[in-house]
């Protein structure tokens, strides 16, 4: 029999359920990260919001919490960058997840083996009894006579199981901060094997259907195409237009391309613009640039229909906070007003003691 065709406004429909963005959800923070597997922390502020568009009565309490109490840690994981994952997930994935020692350094540099291992020593040593930052590695590295301080220490977030401390500020991070091994914050120690079968039914439970350098481009795990593949009955395949085959969970949620889409605000490098290798389904290709800059900054985005319409930013004076909506198209009246809903609700949320004022500028 041949394989089910879904098409791109199924496939968006789908996803927005998976992600939580077809109706808010009445469930914790906690429990919405481990559903998501992670979220976006490269902007401390960006988890906030991403969970902002996601759950309802969600509020900024709640998450820091969570944060305060460890149950959620913030620490260097997908494609090497700043996520808050809950503690269970960071012990049981880091593994999986992390790159292989030989990672490409910023600049081009690649260290051998005994360089690794040198500063891997070093820094664990230096991170072990407490939150440190990565100014004080560095002057540990110089000392210690290692080249290209910088890099390496950069490196550590990669080879080292190191998650950022959290501190009295308003999203519960500040930016740069202090970090520690994982065993010290959380009293316990990264002891899982590597697990790529768990960490394929995390990502299509968030993300699914996908192909295989869907997940590739999300995990950074090679073999894709073969680990997918050898989970045999386990999965359900499904055909894009293009006829590329997608693999899926068995009973996850699939709502058809008809479902209505509410308007959403979505955070800095939110997961469900980034998840997917095609990301034509929910940025449309004359979009892209728009959205994802030279310096591979994604800006906060507007979904109307379930597509990015526009992104937004927010300017915070003592007094107001406005949110700045730049639309790339127009919209109808109907979605203009539900767009301003959400930034008003967005401001509220991050500044609840200023006025919140939207301001447009037309496609």
């Amino acid at each position: 029999m041949a394989d089910e065709i879904l098409s791109p406004r199924d496939l968006n429909r789908i996803l927005l359920a998976r992600q939580m963005l077809l109706a808010r959800e009445a469930i914790s923070p906690v429990a919405a990260i481990s559903r998501l597997f992670a979220i976006q922390a490269q902007l401390p502020k960006a988890s906030f919001t991403g969970l902002w568009a996601r759950l309802s009565g969600f509020k900024r309490e709640d998450l820091l919490a969570a944060i305060h109490d460890r149950k959620v840690v913030r620490s260097t994981l997908l494609r090497g960058t700043l996520h808050l994952a809950t503690a269970d997930d960071i012990l049981a994935f880091r593994t999986t997840v992390m790159p292989a020692l030989d990672v490409t350094l910023p600049g081009g540099g690649r260290p051998s083996r005994g360089q690794v291992d040198l500063a891997t020593r070093l820094a664990e040593r230096h991170f072990a009894p407490g939150p440190k930052d990565f100014e004080s590695v560095r002057q540990v590295f110089a000392e210690a006579g290692i080249e290209n301080v910088r890099p390496m220490a950069w490196g550590v977030r990669m080879w080292l199981p190191l998650v950022q401390a959290s501190s009295d500020t308003p999203f519960g991070h500040e930016p740069g901060g202090a970090f520690t091994l994982v065993k010290t914050w959380l009293g316990r120690d990264e002891d899982a094997a590597p697990d790529p079968l768990g960490l394929v039914r995390r990502y299509l439970a968030a993300h699914g259907p996908s192909l295989p350098a869907d997940f590739a481009g999300w995990s950074g795990l090679k073999g894709a195409a073969a680990l997918l593949e050898s989970m045999g009955e386990e999965l359900v395949t499904f055909r894009d237009e293009k006829k590329r085959v997608l693999y899926d969970l068995k009973d996850a949620p699939r709502p058809s391309g008809e479902t209505p889409a509410p308007v959403r605000l979505l955070a800095d490098f939110d997961g469900a613009v980034l998840g997917r290798a095609d990301r034509t389904g929910i940025v449309r290709p004359q979009h892209a640039k728009l959205v994802a800059t030279k310096n591979l900054l994604i800006a906060p985005t507007v979904l109307v229909d379930g597509v990015v319409a526009g992104i937004w930013r927010v300017e915070a004076k003592r007094k107001a906070t406005t949110v700045a909506v730049r639309l790339f198209e127009t919209v109808s009246a109907k979605d203009r007003k539900a767009i301003e809903a959400e930034a008003v609700s967005a401001a509220k949320f991050l500044a609840p003691e200023t006025e919140a004022v939207v301001s447009f500028e037309e496609a």
